[in-house]
This record gives structure tokens, C-alpha cells and sequence, in this order.
């Protein structure tokens, strides 16, 4: 069946092979030869997928009814059949699945729903997916599950004009993969001193230098996540989607522990689609109430809020912890992320996330205790130290982007309890809900891994970061000739004082911070 079967089946099939490595190696390394297990067995199952694609191609559903609602399209989103809305029209894309030229993965991810702001900003630069879109189309789309935004009024196809001229005129490649594999040798080079210094060179190391060296593994594990995995989950490194799997997989799946599934389905399909819409965007509350955190003047104040200024930037440290948990006990069990629905997982990938699971505990735990012989108390203050370190390090550079006394916020449903228009266009609602900050600043640029140029990824999230600070000038004057207002600060600290003053704001009872109600 592949992506709408049931993983439990072939679960249970792979446990003689786990019980005979289990046997037969030592206890420490059960948990990296399983997880070796589960990639191999997965490839196998890939292939066999691909063996089935052709037969897919072949066909596509004959559909007598010309209206659906988003219900209706929400059914069909496997590779068995396939559906995705488009301005209003539905498109059975089944047969053209396995051969998208950007890959299975991104039309898979976008099925089943209404992928309009998905489509155009993953195809700036060309019309011709609208060419080869149009022979898929079985109807029209009459209900929407999220908000939709006013039409293009030609602000963004002006953005998307000047960007493709830059690009024309200096010759570069707008996913060029060297400039993030450069950075990502010199980062796993000292990724592994610091897991040296930390676990591997015992007491002899004064404990001052292993905690310094933690707090390094810890950055090393926060950078590749804004750098290539960001640009990979985006189709924003290299060509091909063997570029986007490896280098997102290997570096959030295999060295972080945490799930690209997931990832995409929040930041991807969630997040960038819907920016700061309540009810909508992942990364804001997911209601009214019940969060200890107060976001959006929606939110019903409690007095907690008057202190989470002060309470909420300490706990930024436990976001790598959650993400961990997160992927499985909401995304792989419940199939959603927050308010986005997750399209039914594929059984290779839930081995793959038992598997790269079972390797990251390995290499973080087993190793440093069952091999290296680190003490159980030693081991935990280090442990944690890393982690907080990435957890601030992530949270820190996603925070200060959205989250800003500089920023709009919009809500989801209308008064009626519809799916509302926001009466603002999708490209002029990315640049007034994000920050940049720091322009020019080389140190803030490599270590945010562009996120200081935020609206500018978030009009073009398949243009690699490497490119954004030479775009940013001319996407600023586009805004300046739409009276758009472009917000840049000029340093971190600013970014920051403005995050944690709308926290503050938003703890005040009956405070409003710009709320869009439509």
C-alpha cells in the first residue's frame, strides 16, 4: 500500500532481525547496529516503492464531481492518491508524484491541502509548474481548513522578478551547495574535538575545560540546524532531492536526534505558510488558553502572564530536549503539529526515526558511559549543559525573528467560526511579521545562519541562506516603493529587547500588540 499502511506489521517483521543483533554484538553497540538495521531495511522498502511508482503513473482517478470541499481534498493525501488545491482549483497529481522534478517528498508533504502560498514560493523563479499543473486539474476547491490571503498585487511578483535578475546578472546558483559544506567540515571538525575533550579524555582534563568544550558540542549541534539542515528542509541546497534527504537527515536525524519529518511538516508547511496566524502557525500557541505562554492579545490574560518576561527565556533552554519528544508523541503517534495535520508517515520513515533515535542515543549516551566510562554524575552535568546550550541557541535565533514588539499578528477564524481572508496579501504578511537585524555583520550572520535576514527567507525559502545578505538591499527597496514597512534593527541586542518587551507587553492585562482581526 505504502504510505497509508499501517508501520505496526512491519514492525513486528523486524524484530528476529533485531533479536539476532542483539546476540551477537556487544550491549553498547545493540543500539547503533539496529539503527544501521532500520536504514537498510528502509532503503529496501524505498526501492520497492520506486519498483510500484511506475503502475502510479498510470493512473489517475476519473472524478465526476467538480466541487470539494478541503475535507474532501484532505482524504487524498498519500502516493496512492494524491490531491493538492491550488488559487481555488484541485489537482489530482498522483501520477506526477514520482516524477516531480522537486522530488517526492515536498509534493507528498504538500497533499491533501491547500498548498497555493506552498506552490508559489517554492517556484519563484519560472511559470512553467503552472504549465504542467494545469492538465492534473478535476475541480474546484469551495471550502478552505486555514486562512487565505488577499491575491498578489504584484509586490511579490516584483520581489520575484528583481531576485531572478540579480541571480541573471552575476551568475550565481541560487542553491549552490559549497558554501554550507565548507562551513559544515569546519563545524563537525569541532563537533569532535569538543565530544573528545568532553568524554573521551577522562580526568586528566580539568573539568572547567570539559565544560567549556560541552558548551562548544553544544553550539557545533545548533549550528548545522540553521545552517545546511534549514536550507535542506527547504530544498535550498543543491538540485536534488538526494542533496535535501542527506544533508537534512544526517545532520537534525543522525548527529541531533530529532526528526526532519517533523521539522517539515511544522516549519515547512506550517510556519512559513502562515506566519503568525493563531490557529494556523505551529510555532505560536495552539488556542486561547491553557499555554504558559501569552503571545498574541487573542490569548486570554492570566495573571501568569505578568511574569513570563521573566520565566519564559529560561526555559528556551529545553526546546532540543522537547523536539526529541515531540516528533514522536505528537507527530509520528497523533499525525499533527500543533494545528497542521501530518500527512500519513511512510513505514520507511518511521524506521528511520526508531533508527536515527537508537543511533543519537548511542553516540551521546552508551558511548560516553558504557565505553569512555564517564561517571553517571559527571556525564549528566555535561549532558546538559549541551543541550541547554542548543536549546538557547535555537530558540534564541527563532524567537527574536517573530516574536517582536516590530511585528504583526493575525488570527485564523472569523467571527462566523470560518476559516478566515485575511485581508493582506501572503508576501506582505511575511514581511511585516518578521525581524531582521544585524545587516552586514559577518560574526551575526554565520552564527544565526542568516536568520538575521528572516524576511528575505521568508519570501524566498528556496534561495540558500548564503545569498540573502545581497538580496536583502533589493528586496528593501521594493518595500520602500510599496510604503511597506521593512523591519531591521541593528543588532542582536535590539532583537532581542524588542522579544522579551512584547513579552512583557503581552503580560500586561488588556494589552494589545497589533492584533489582525479579520
Amino acid at each position: 500500500m505504502g504510505r497509508s499502511v499501517s508501520a505496526v506489521p512491519h514492525l513486528l517483521a523486524c524484530l528476529p532481525v533485531a533479536a539476532c543483533i542483539a546476540a551477537f554484538v556487544p550491549k553498547y553497540s545493540v543500539l547503533f547496529f539496529w539503527a544501521l538495521a532500520a536504514e537498510l531495511i528502509s532503503l529496501v522498502l524505498d526501492f520497492l516503492s520506486w519498483r510500484s511508482a511506475g503502475k502510479r503513473r498510470q493512473r489517475q482517478a476519473v472524478v465526476d464531481k467538480k466541487e470539494f470541499t478541503w475535507q474532501e481534498v484532505s482524504e487524498h493525501n498519500t502516493e496512492e492518491s494524491a490531491w493538492l488545491a491550488v488559487d481555488g482549483r484541485v489537482y489530482d497529481v498522483t501520477s506526477f508524484v514520482s516524477s516531480h522534478p522537486g522530488g517526492k517528498e515536498f509534493i507528498l508533504l504538500a497533499t491533501g491541502r491547500d498548498a497555493t502560498d506552498a506552490f508559489e514560493s517554492y517556484h519563484p523563479f519560472t511559470t512553467k509548474p503552472r504549465q504542467v499543473l494545469a492538465k492534473y486539474e478535476i475541480g474546484k476547491l469551495v471550502s478552505f481548513e486555514h486562512p487565505r490571503f488577499k491575491p498578489d498585487s504584484g509586490f511579490y511578483q516584483e520581489c520575484r522578478d528583481a531576485v531572478y535578475k540579480y541571480f541573471q546578472q552575476t551568475g550565481q546558483d541560487d542553491k549552490a551547495p559549497f558554501a554550507g559544506l565548507w562551513r559544515a567540515l569546519m563545524v563537525y571538525m569541532a563537533a569532535s574535538v569538543a565530544y573528545t575533550v568532553s568524554y573521551a579524555m577522562g580526568e586528566d582534563v580539568p573539568m572547567l575545560l570539559r565544560i567549556a568544550a560541552a558548551v562548544v558540542f553544544g553550539v557545533c549541534q545548533g549550528i548545522p540546524l540553521t545552517h545546511w539542515m534549514h536550507d535542506a528542509s527547504h530544498g535550498a541546497i543543491g538540485h536534488s532531492e538526494w542533496w535535501w534527504w542527506s544533508c537534512g537527515r544526517l545532520s537534525l536525524d543522525w548527529f541531533s536526534g530529532s526528526s526532519m519529518v517533523a521539522w517539515r511538516n511544522q516549519h515547512v508547511i506550517g510556519h512559513h505558510i502562515y506566519t503568525n496566524v493563531l490557529g494556523a502557525d505551529p510555532d505560536l500557541p495552539v488556542s486561547i488558553t491553557g499555554d504558559p505562554r501569552r503571545l498574541v492579545p487573542a490569548q486570554i490574560w492570566k495573571s501568569l502572564y505578568k511574569y513570563q518576561h521573566i520565566y519564559l527565556p529560561p526555559l528556551y533552554g529545553i526546546l532540543a530536549l522537547k523536539s526529541r519528544f515531540q516528533d514522536v508523541v505528537e507527530v509520528f503517534t497523533k499525525n499533527w503539529n500543533g494545528p497542521i495535520r501530518v500527512n500519513p508517515i511512510v513505514v520507511q520513515d518511521v524506521l528511520r526515526q526508531l533508527g536515527t533515535k537508537m543511533f543519537w542515543t548511542f553516540y551521546r549516551i552508551a558511548i560516553p558511559i558504557a565505553v569512555l566510562n564517564v561517571p553517571i554524575s559527571v556525564y549528566i552535568g555535561l549532558f546538559f549543559v549541551t543541550e541547554f546550550v542548543t536549546g538557547y541557541w535555537l530558540a534564541f535565533n527563532f524567537q527574536v525573528s517573530h516574536i517582536s514588539q516590530d511585528v504583526d499578528y493575525f488570527v485564523k477564524k472569523s467571527a462566523d467560526g470560518k476559516a478566515s481572508l485575511i485581508d493582506e496579501e501572503w508576501a506582505k504578511l511575511q514581511v511585516k511579521t518578521s525581524v531582521d537585524y544585524s545587516h552586514g555583520s559577518v560574526w551575526n550572520t554565520f552564527f544565526s545562519g542568516a536568520l538575521n535576514y528572516q524576511t528575505v527567507h521568508h519570501l524566498f525559502p528556496s534561495v540558500s541562506q548564503y545569498h540573502y545578505p545581497s538580496i536583502a538591499p533589493i528586496i528593501m527597496g521594493i518595500c520602500k516603493k510599496h510604503n511597506i514597512r521593512y523591519n531591521c534593527l541593528p543588532t542582536f541586542s535590539a532583537a532581542l529587547s524588542a522579544h522579551i518587551n512584547h513579552l512583557r507587553d503581552m503580560g500586561v492585562e488588556g494589552k494589545s500588540a497589533g492584533l489582525k482581526l479579520e
